[in-house]
C-alpha cells in the first residue's frame, strides 16, 4: 500500500526563478489530465536519468495526484499545482535533512499526441515541514 502524503506546493504561476514562465492554463491542464494509471510521474533527483537502480540519480518515489489552488504570494493572487507523493524512505531522510527541499517539474508539452500538457517527473521535493504522512 501506498504511503500517502499531504498535498504540497511544487509550481506557481509565473515567473520561475531560471528565466521560464508556467502559465495558468498549462497547470489547470497538467493536474485536470494526471492519471497515474496512464503514466505515473516518477520523483527524481535531478534533470538527470541513470540505467542502474543504485546509482543517486535512480527514482525517489511516484507522483500519486495532483490539483490546483489559487495561493496569496506577495499580494498577489496566483495559481499553484500541488502534488501528492509516495516516496521512498530515502527520500524522506533526505528531506529531512533539508536536502533537495525545492521542487521542479518535467512537463512534456504535447504528451502522446493528445495535444496537452502532462507531468512526466517531479524533480526533488518541497520543504521538510509539508511533507506529512496521512495514512
Amino acid at each position: 500500500m501506498a504511503k500517502k502524503y499531504k498535498f504540497f506546493r511544487v509550481a506557481l504561476e509565473g515567473a520561475t526563478t531560471d528565466g521560464r514562465e508556467i502559465d495558468r492554463s498549462t497547470l489547470e491542464q497538467v493536474a485536470s489530465s494526471y492519471d497515474p494509471n496512464l503514466y505515473g510521474a516518477r520523483i527524481n533527483m535531478e534533470h538527470i536519468r541513470s540505467l542502474y537502480p543504485d546509482s543517486a540519480f535512480k527514482s525517489y518515489g511516484d507522483v500519486l495526484a495532483l490539483r490546483t489552488e489559487e495561493v496569496e504570494i506577495g499580494g498577489k493572487k496566483k495559481l499553484a499545482l500541488f502534488a501528492q507523493i509516495d516516496p521512498t524512505d530515502e527520500l524522506v531522510q533526505l528531506n529531512k535533512g533539508r536536502q533537495k527541499v525545492y521542487s521542479s517539474l518535467e512537463i512534456r508539452p504535447n504528451f502522446a499526441d493528445t495535444g496537452k500538457p502532462y507531468l512526466l517527473s517531479l524533480i526533488h521535493i518541497s520543504e521538510p515541514t509539508r511533507l506529512r504522512r496521512i495514512s
